[in-house]
């Protein structure tokens, strides 16, 4: 199993859009859209290898910026280490909701 992150969404995408988009590359366990704040979501893929073919297809297309989360594990948890970065700037030591470079600040 493997996650996928997907940045720069249209604030309007639902879940059954991204469904649409990515089934074709693999099973998805699941589809999660944020809304505050918006433009970001997570697919889980039942198989890491759909996960990786999904990201050398989309990544940049729309716009999006599509990559292997860095917490794949499947948990929640802020477990510490590394793994902790912002989704849209790559920096530690805040996440993307935090993010300046995601606001124009």
């Amino acid at each position: 199993m493997a996650r996928v992150y997907i940045g720069n969404l249209d604030p309007r995408v639902t879940e059954r859009d991204l469904e649409d988009e990515f089934k074709i590359f693999g099973v998805l366990r699941s589809v999660w859209v944020a809304r505050r704040p918006p433009g970001y979501a997570f697919i889980e893929f039942d198989d890491r290898r759909d996960a990786i073919d999904t990201i050398r297809e989309l990544d940049g297309k729309n716009g999006w910026r599509v990559e292997l989360s860095h917490n794949s594990k499947g948990g929640r948890g802020r477990g510490g280490g590394e793994d902790l970065k912002c989704y849209e700037c790559g920096e530690p030591g805040h996440f993307a909701r935090e993010c300046r470079s995601h606001y124009g600040s």
